[in-house]
């Protein structure tokens, strides 16, 4: 087993993230068939070979990946893709990464 482990900062408020990690939800679950359910401000995914969760905080993202046996050799691809993708939804929204160094 793998686990994948990301976290973004976000300027969106609260609301606004969750609805970003909603729409992701939602594409998983189409494009994937995984099932997901909020449990306060975490959201829980899961489908075979695959189970996660997103907290979501007023100002990051922090997402955690378990990877089944079969997902597990090629988790440095997944982890590449989700990045850029959270990355690209975050960019798309106008949520700029709150900066690192305080600048």
């Amino acid at each position: 087993m793998s686990i994948i482990h990301i976290v973004r900062t976000h300027t969106l408020s609260l609301a606004d993230a969750k609805t970003e990690v909603e729409r992701i939800a939602q594409r998983i679950e189409s494009d994937y068939g995984a099932e997901y359910e909020w449990e306060g401000d975490t959201l829980c995914f899961a489908r075979t070979g695959v189970s996660g969760q997103i907290t979501v905080s007023d100002n990051s993202l922090d997402l955690t990946i378990q990877l089944g046996l079969l997902l597990s050799a090629i988790a440095g691809q997944i982890e590449q893709q989700i990045a850029a993708k959270v990355d690209e939804t975050l960019a798309a929204r106008g949520a700029a990464p709150l900066p690192e160094d305080g600048i």
